[in-house]
């Protein structure tokens, strides 16, 4: 949500964006938003949900620098809509993944308080990106040099994730639960197993 609205004000000063281009742009920013649905159970087939959240929030990072580099002047507006395609579909892998994560980790019988806790940490900072963008650019400091401010709070996100205890330990933990896309870290883990047996029988 606060990326969109920074994206928006983005294009409107820098590229000059008439109202329906920005109607375009939003149009875009959705309609790839949906196949990041899809992106993010294909990314549990390699990695842990965690580790898949993490690797969003690199390429929303990578993504927003582009934009910054790139991104100059109005010349560049056919540009912009291909990085508000890679931008949505970060984002609606990243609102996937975050709630898979939410929902398999939630122990049984805590499900209203807990999912309520984890709405409300997910809104109650969402201002904070917004303001800095914005009184960066009150105080005549370059768009492009607030847009590449926000690579702060991805950065911030991607450590607190990697501050996160093993997911399928959190999983495994919860009576009746049931992780329906098998992992790589879980994959390895039984292969490490069937080989210490395999060598325990051969001795």
């Amino acid at each position: 949500q606060a990326l969109l609205i920074i994206g928006i004000a983005y294009s409107i000063e820098l590229l000059n964006f008439s109202a329906v281009e920005t109607g375009i742009t939003v149009f875009i920013l959705l309609l790839s938003s949906s196949v990041g649905c899809f992106v993010s159970p294909l990314s549990f087939r390699r990695m842990s949900p965690v580790r898949s959240n993490q690797l969003c929030i690199f390429l929303i990072a990578l993504t927003t620098t582009g934009v910054a580099l790139f991104i100059s002047n109005a010349s560049h507006k056919g540009l912009f809509y291909l990085f508000a395609a890679f931008w949505g579909t970060c984002g609606g892998w990243k609102y996937t993944t975050e709630r898979f994560i939410a929902v398999t980790i939630i122990p049984e019988g805590q499900d209203a308080e807990l999912m309520g806790m984890y709405l409300f940490s997910g809104q109650i900072l969402s201002w904070l990106p917004p303001l800095v963008f914005t009184a960066m650019n009150e105080a005549n400091i370059s768009i492009r040099i607030s847009m590449i401010s926000l690579l702060l709070f991805w950065l911030i996100a991607i450590i607190c994730l990697q501050c996160m205890g093993s997911y399928e330990c959190a999983v495994r933990g919860q009576p009746g639960a049931v992780l329906e896309v098998e992992t790589a870290e879980t994959n390895n883990s039984d292969e490490q197993d069937s080989m210490s047996r395999a060598g325990s029988s051969n001795e």
